[in-house]
This record gives C-alpha cells, structure tokens and sequence, in this order.
C-alpha cells in the first residue's frame, strides 16, 4: 500500500495533531507515525543503520579521493566567498568522533596560538592565486573555543587587514560548552567574535542526559544551558543547537527531553545530527567486541520523527534537510536558484575538506606535515577527485536532494541539456510509489517521510565509475572515509 493514499493522510493528520502535549504523547505520535508510514517494509538500501549511515556534506569520499600533489590540483576560481577553516584541537576525543583532531589540555592552548598563524599563512598561500572576498566563513573543529582571544583577535586582524573579509561577511564559529565554565574569559572571546563580524554561533549542546553524555565523553554535563544562552544573548548572537539522536542507549524519552529543552532554550535554530560510527572511534571498537548494541531502524526512526513534529509544532521550519529554523517563512516557498555545484568552498587547515574547480578535495590530515608546508608557502592539499561532467550530474543529483527545497530540473537541463526526471524515471518513479518523493512537473520534492532517509535515498544516486582509490585500506581513510555502503543493488 502506498503511505500517501487518503486513508494513510487522514491517519497522519490525526497523530500530527497529537504533537505539542505530554513528551509521552509525542513518543505515541511518533510510533504510531512510524508504522503509518511503514518504515519496517522500505528496501534495505533505505534503511538507517549507524554503521552504514552516510552523512552527506562530501562526495566523492576520502577513500575516493586520490592522491593529490600540487601540480595537478584543481585550478582555483576567480574570487572565492566561502572558506571552511577546520580547528583540530580538543580537550579529549568523544567516543563517537572520527574527525582529525588532537587532543591537548586545555593549559596548552598556546599551540592553538601557533597553529592559527600558519592558517593565516595558508590565507596568503592562496591569496596568491585567487581573489579572497569572504562573504561566508565557518570556524569549526575540533574545539575552534579553545582558541585564546588575543590569537583569535590577531588572526581576524590578519584577514581583514589583508581585504580576504569581506565587511558584510556572515560568520559561524562552534563552540564547545567547556566555554562557559569561564563566564570572564567566555565574554572575552565573544566580544572578539562580534567585532569582526562573527555573529554566528553553533554550541554542541547534543542532550540533555548526563548519563549519556559521560558515556560518549563529551566532558560537559547540560545544566550549562541556560547560562550561556543568556551570556550570548546579551551579546547579540544568533545561536544553533546541535542536538544527537540514536545515541547508544538513548531512549525515546531522554530524547523527547532533550527537544524540549532545546525548544525552552529558543535558539534561532536547531541542527539534528543521527549518530553514526565510523571506522576507527572508540564507539566502532566497543561496536566490534559486542560491549554495545546500537539502536534499531525502528527506534532512531522513532526518534528522528519525534524531531519532526515536535520542532515543526514548536515553530520550527526543517530547511534543508536536519536543520530547523524559526522566524523565517515557510520553506515551501523557497526554490534553488542554482546548482550545489556551482557552491564553492575553501578547506583551510588539517582535516578540511573543500571543492571547487570541479573537485572535491581534502587537506593533509597530519598537523605536523601542514605545519612544514604552511611554513614553506606550500599548498596543503592532500587527496581529491576531479568529477567529469556525468559525475558531477551526479553530485548535484545528491546535493540537491540534501540542501535544497526541491530539484528544479530546468537548472539541469540548463546547466546539463538533461534532467534527473529523464536520467533516472525509473528510480524516482519508485520512490515516489514509495512516498518518498512528490513530482510535480520539472519539481521533485522529499516529503516528510522521504525527509527521514535523505541520505539513503541521496546514496542511491552515486556515480557507478566512482571506485575506492588504491589505498583505500589504509586505516585512516578508513577512519574518516564518511562513504555509504548502503546494499543498493536490488533496492
């Protein structure tokens, strides 16, 4: 049976008017919703598991990247507007986390300090062969709040000095909830922040069970929340949540809490993150020797809906996909206006990952071998792949699905003198006898089930030339190799 047939409708309209009552009611809401929408009968390929599961923010993969020296890298842009500059510190290493990092203590912070000026120099490196005019900019990590305001304040000054910031630039900086320990210091850090423009911040609040959190050693407890809302409040940020869902021993009601307490904390918006386990963590070795079950399709399912329509019912729009924002107007209205392709990014520091010029790259994820090449004025690309135009169609097929509101197939057919509805009839032809998708002329929209396996569904579109690299063994690109292997054969 189709879970969009009027029966199945008037069955969702009834538990989606359950939601905004008892945390217990939105649990029955959302199980109910679970079985309306007949998650257990999907096909293999569509059916989240946190070893296969695939966040999509890179394609190719790591482990489908290749080699990389710096006479055949992808040729910059003109101008570039976005920059990624990846911070890999941390006062320890969460069970979960497979991003490249060094754990230092926090009385270390002073080679936080060096590194930062060997990330202004890569700045200069690639001044050398591009415009900068940064209109958007994202600190992340690792722990970007361990850096020390004063080196923060001389490496803002550098980019700005050197006209790499753009005045009108929206910037992002994540921090960790260790920053307000220290109201004193935090304000310090803050007020350099807002100086230069970063009005954005993004805290790793993730759940409201310290339980939970001791067990995946996010060294925080929650209590700190309502605190540090109102410290960045009073200094006028904008302000995500990050929240985790399918959590290793998380049940649906320490869930439901931790969405509610986000929801009383009002941020501007809430990111919602399904755990998954890569290669290499702590978590995948206590996976391995059987010390820990992860949770079925059904119960983070359960959970991932429960996000749904309690962050929808609270005034939250999902735009784009596990990201919710309020104040803004309904996402429906919204449509691309080009291509996920045309989107260029620049990977600043260890660990980044970036595209452009066609490519998808990565830096080198050694810190001691970024150090070498910044102090020689070297680019610090390591591996990447350069997509043809059959599999950029691809990616764009894939993005498109993630970020946008809907594939607009006139900016294929412009950009490609095709379209996904054409390349692939059959398979959106499934998914929408599935109720994943809606096809509404040249506009092919998730709906709200298709919504809770974007990746899944976005996995069922990769290029079939694009193969692991030779050296794909190697355990850290195991570790960080963020590559589906969802059975899509058959699917």
């Amino acid at each position: 049976m189709s879970s969009v047939d009027e029966a199945t409708q008037t069955q969702l309209r009834n538990i989606e008017a359950q939601t905004g009552h008892s945390l217990d009611e939105l649990i029955a809401a959302a199980e109910a919703l679970y079985d309306a929408y007949q998650l257990d009968a999907l096909p293999a390929a569509l059916r989240r598991n946190s070893l296969d599961y695939y966040y999509l923010s890179i394609y190719p993969s790591l482990g489908e990247m290749r080699p990389l020296a710096e006479e055949n890298a992808p040729p910059y842009p003109a101008t570039v507007r976005n920059a990624y500059v990846h911070i890999p510190f941390c006062s320890g290493v969460c069970d979960f986390c497979s991003y490249y990092l060094v754990a230092i203590s926090p009385r270390r912070r002073a080679a936080v300090a060096r590194y930062l000026e060997r990330v202004a120099a890569e700045f200069d490196h690639h001044a050398r062969h591009t415009t900068l005019d940064l209109t958007t900019l994202y600190v992340g990590g690792g722990t970007p709040s361990l850096i020390p305001p004063d080196a923060l304040e001389r490496f803002l000054a550098h980019l700005r000095q050197r006209g790499y910031l753009n005045p009108a630039a929206l910037g992002t900086l994540e921090l960790h909830p260790e920053l307000f320990v220290d109201e004193e210091a935090a304000v310090a850090f803050l007020r350099v922040l807002r100086h230069y423009g970063i009005g954005r911040v993004s805290v790793g609040y993730q759940a409201s069970d310290d339980d939970l959190l001791r067990a995946t050693k996010r060294r925080h407890a929650s209590g700190f929340l309502a605190g540090a809302m109102a410290l960045l409040r009073a200094e006028g940020f904008t302000v995500n949540l990050d929240l985790m869902y399918g959590l290793v021993g998380q049940p649906a009601a320490a869930w439901a809490t931790t969405l509610a307490d986000a929801v009383a904390a009002a941020p501007d918006s809430i990111s919602t993150y399904f755990l998954f386990v890569d290669r290499g963590t702590g978590l995948y070795e206590r996976v391995r020797r059987g010390a820990v079950a992860l949770p079925t399709h059904r119960a983070a399912q359960t959970q991932h809906i429960m996000a749904q329509l309690y962050l929808e019912a609270h005034g939250y729009y999902e735009l784009p996909n596990d990201f919710w924002a309020r104040g803004v107007v309904d996402p429906a209205t919204f449509r691309p206006e080009r291509l996920p392709s045309a989107a260029v990014t620049l990977p600043v520091g260890p660990g980044a990952y970036g595209y452009y010029g066609g490519a998808q790259v990565a830096n080198v994820f050694d810190l001691a071998e970024y150090e070498r090449r910044a102090d020689a004025g070297q680019s610090p690309l390591w591996r990447g792949y350069r997509l043809n135009a059959d599999e950029a169609f691809h990616r764009d097929v894939m993005f498109a699905l993630k970020n946008d509101p809907f594939i607009d197939c006139s900016l294929f057919r412009a950009a490609y003198n095709r379209s996904p509805l054409e390349r692939f009839a059959d398979r959106f032809a499934r998914l929408e006898e599935l109720g994943l998708v809606a096809i509404a002329g040249d506009h092919i929209r998730l709906t709200a089930k298709g919504r809770l396996c974007v990746e899944e569904i976005a996995a069922l579109f990769r290029h079939p030339a694009i193969a692991p690299a030779a050296d794909a063994a190697h355990p850290l690109l195991q570790k960080h190799n963020f590559a589906p292997t969802y059975p899509v054969a058959g699917w």
